[in-house]
């Protein structure tokens, strides 16, 4: 599990080192700051996958594009130095990078600093993945970070037939950016037999991966099931999609585009192999408040199963979904982190604590607060 984030001198932070845990929810202000702590491990996790002979880090890509360095540079700082790190256990990693003079449209590996519980040692190499051969721990966090789930806020949910993945080396359950590849690892792992811890409660004698998606879709929506079916002939996955078992199959966009929306997310949580990182952004768009709900318990359990959750929210229903799973034994609190980002002027994070009741102590302004303050303003209260 990657337990740690660091980023220096990037975006909005000067400095910002954020302790992850297997289900880390990220809340607060639009501009806070959430999206640049996530983007932090993808634009590793972007030029691990790059070209290794790549000197720099890789800003633009089939995940991320970010720009230029001066798009990503912390605007307050005068440095021409940016610095990203991750931790796993006693191991951490951090990359420095700076701007040549020869190239001021590339952030080139200076240095990469690794401590692996024995010692610290620092080398000057051109590739972000020139790590010596005898550092055998930091190459299992660099296959860690590689290795990164990522579902954007983004997906393709009127979309009639969807691709096969043709890289060999994609991590089991990589549904990919948008969600394309959802219904091919649905097809291509839906036989295989679930991990127990997956399995929803109420369908533990439904053992494929298969019937759990069904039974977790089914969770989320009432009655919803998802079939997949490979065109003749072609690489091309088709989704079928059904509000209830005796109703008709129909295309995504004749459903609505909650299901759509829910379905990489349950493909991604059942497929991913243990100690595998899904990055998740906003999964409560287009979903009713008892599915959102719904969503905080079913990403409560794959992190209790062992898939890490990084998941940006601005959903209270998301974060009470989490507190009931603790509260049910779903998930220990100790393995939930929640953090609020302040936003500006005087942008903070703020981690707050869950107990094993499922509360949230010390709860700051702004924090999940604006529908008691309408509330209030509603009936002529004045908080």
């Amino acid at each position: 599990m990657i337990d740690q984030v660091r980023l220096y001198n990037f975006k909005c932070f000067e400095a910002l080192e954020l302790d992850l845990a297997p289900l880390t929810l990220l809340t607060g202000f639009n501009a806070g700051g959430k999206s640049t702590t996530t983007q932090a491990l993808l634009l590793l996790a972007q030029t691990l996958r790059g070209a290794r002979e790549n000197p720099g880090l890789l800003l633009n890509g089939s995940v991320l594009s970010l720009g230029t360095p001066v798009d990503v540079l912390n605007a307050n700082g005068s440095a021409k130095t940016l610095t990203l790190g991750a931790a796993s256990g006693e191991i951490r990693a951090q990359w420095h990078f700076v701007v040549p003079v020869e190239d001021r449209r590339l952030l080139r590996v200076e240095r990469v600093d690794v401590q692996d519980g024995d010692g610290a040692e620092s080398m000057r190499n051109g590739k972000l993945d020139g790590l010596r051969p005898e550092w055998r721990r930091a190459h299992e966090l660099l296959s860690q970070i590689e290795s990164l789930i990522y579902l954007s806020a983004a997906r393709q949910v009127e979309t009639e037939v969807f691709p096969s993945p043709f890289d060999p080396g994609l991590p089991v359950g990589d549904v990919g950016a948008i969600g394309q590849y959802a219904t091919w690892w649905l097809r291509e792992m839906g036989d295989q037999e679930s991990q127990a811890k997956r399995m929803h409660v109420e369908a533990t004698n439904q053992m494929s991966i298969r019937q759990q998606v069904n039974a977790w879709i089914g969770d989320l929506f009432p009655g919803a099931e998802a079939n997949a079916l490979q065109l003749a002939q072609t690489n091309l996955m088709q989704l079928q999609l059904r509000s209830g078992i005796t109703s008709n199959w129909v295309r995504p966009a004749n459903i609505g585009y909650g299901i759509s929306y829910a379905f990489p997310i349950v493909v991604a949580g059942l497929c991913a192999e243990v100690g595998r990182t899904i990055i998740l952004d906003s999964p409560e768009a287009h979903l009713h408040p008892r599915a959102q709900s719904r969503v905080g318990r079913f990403l409560s359990q794959m992190a209790n199963a062992g898939v890490q959750m990084l998941v940006e929210t601005h959903s209270d229903h998301v974060l009470n979904g989490v507190r009931i799973a603790v509260k049910e034994g779903v998930i220990r609190p100790e393995d939930t982190a929640v953090y609020f980002f302040t936003g500006k002027p005087d942008a903070r994070v703020i981690r707050l604590s869950v107990d094993r009741n499922g509360t949230v102590h010390d709860l700051p302004e702004g924090f999940f607060d604006q529908a008691e303050l309408d509330l209030a303003n509603l009936a002529g209260w004045t908080l």
